[in-house]
């Protein structure tokens, strides 16, 4: 018996045009206020994503299994909706923010507050983020320094902050397991599929039995363009694996950073921050320096 090939709906794969972001579990979007951060509870891992986005929205669930299963996941459609989403809680171990953003900004509901809006919405909140923020959105870490301004209130004292330097780019498919009975042979399937750029996490063999499955791919890219890979435009193309890992420890490999992002050829990045505080005040180390 031939093999069965139940990747049915190409068209979605080709329906490619998704500037990033991902998220978890509870679909539900955050409304109104919540307990006061100081006598709320704690979470392990929150994820929060812009809920007015079709397609973050879409790809949630996909981001969410492959990377974060642990998460709640909370839709919300403004910095308030994010700041009260937040303010549920006292503690917070590791906080993902799934939103469109840009070097230092983020896109939210469709608007780009300011970074002091940011930086005291997000203080309001009284949380304090323990171990992570993970900025899922696209080249917010093109802008090192900014991203920690806009966070540093709601950072404990070894709080890391994680972004990249490129564009996110993220499609779905679906793969058509209706008139499958068994789950071995999904198994089999499974043990034999692969497709570019794909996430991890597929749903268990006995989780897909007689189902449609949707799952997703990503890459990254230093100009946004949403054509697929295998489409060719011969745009340089980084998956998560192949980015490089850049670390920031001090206020001086902040500027350093800031300056290896800002020339004409970026750098494919994964970054993150260790000293939150210290980069957040790099450019004030700098102007204090300046002064006669």
């Amino acid at each position: 018996m031939p093999p069965r090939h139940p990747v049915t709906d190409v068209g979605r794969v080709l329906n490619a045009a998704t500037l990033t972001n991902s998220p978890v579990s509870d679909t539900k979007a955050a409304t109104g206020g919540g307990s006061p951060a100081t006598t709320g509870p704690t979470i392990h891992t929150l994820m929060v994503y812009d809920s007015s986005d079709a397609r973050i929205s879409a790809f949630a669930p996909i981001l969410a299994r492959a990377y974060y299963p642990r998460a709640k996941l909370v839709g919300v459609n403004s910095l308030s909706g994010l700041a009260s989403a937040l303010s549920k809680y006292s503690r917070i171990d590791t906080l993902i923010i799934d939103v469109h953003s840009g070097p230092g900004f983020l896109l939210i509901g469709g608007a780009s507050p300011s970074l002091s809006t940011v930086q005291q919405v997000l203080a309001k909140s009284g949380v304090t983020v323990q171990s992570k923020i993970v900025f899922e959105g696209c080249k917010v870490m093109e802008d090192p320094i900014g991203t920690c301004q806009m966070v540093e209130k709601i950072c404990g004292p070894n709080t890391q902050v994680v972004g990249f330097t490129y564009y996110s780019v993220t499609t779905t498919f679906e793969i058509d397991f209706t008139d499958f009975d068994d789950a071995a042979e999904i198994q089999s399937f499974y043990d034999d599929f692969s497709m570019p750029y794909m996430v991890p996490g597929l749903p268990s063999a006995e989780n897909s039995v007689g189902k449609v499955i949707t799952h997703g791919r990503r890459w990254f890219r230093d100009e946004y363009d949403a054509t697929l890979p295998e489409d060719g435009t011969f745009r340089h193309i980084e998956s998560l694996e192949s980015l490089k890992s850049y670390t920031i420890n001090t206020a001086e490999d902040a500027r350093r950073a800031q300056a290896d992002f800002s020339g004409p050829v970026v750098p494919g990045a994964k970054v993150t921050v260790t000293n939150v505080s210290a980069v957040a005040r790099a450019n004030e180390e700098v102007e204090a320096t300046a002064e006669p």
